[in-house]
């Protein structure tokens, strides 16, 4: 195995990585939200979840930038430059995920149980959670795309 390949198999596993950290995230928030939205009145339980919803929207901001730009999928769309239109497309997803994930916190920390109702918060994550998904898909893609 020469070093190229070394290179891109040590991206394939950071990439890896990396995603894995965001989904367990995302299953640590999902209980968060649950936990919250069958014990609405805890204060700590909306602590907790505001919390983890900041620290989230770190990581997320992290990967995002490990991965486009001049990160790992830049560095697959370089050898495959027939690739960055998808690169393009998945960094324009990212800022929107970024941007509904700003919302969110947004929302959990301005709640007002006179006015807001929990469930649709959630509905809100369980949405982010599923475009997050497919969004990571898409990375994935295009790695094996670029190395195919």
């Amino acid at each position: 195995m020469d070093s190229h390949d070394r290179s891109l198999d040590g991206l394939k596993m950071c990439l890896n990585h990396s995603q894995s950290g965001i989904e367990e995230s995302l299953t640590e928030l999902e209980s968060d939200f649950r936990s919250w939205l069958h014990h609405p009145h805890q204060r700590t339980l909306w602590s907790k979840l505001i919390e983890h919803l900041i620290s989230f929207r770190w990581v997320l901001d992290q990967h995002f930038t490990r991965v486009a730009g001049e990160g790992y999928l830049e560095n697959i769309a370089s050898r495959t430059p027939g690739l960055y239109p998808e690169l393009r497309e998945i960094e324009y997803c990212q800022l929107r995920l970024i941007d509904v994930l700003d919302a969110l916190v947004h929302d959990v920390q301005n709640y007002d149980p006179e006015r807001d109702w929990i469930g649709d918060m959630f509905e809100q994550f369980r949405s982010l959670h599923r475009d997050i998904l497919v969004e990571e898909s898409q990375e994935r893609w295009l790695v094996e795309r670029g190395l195919a």
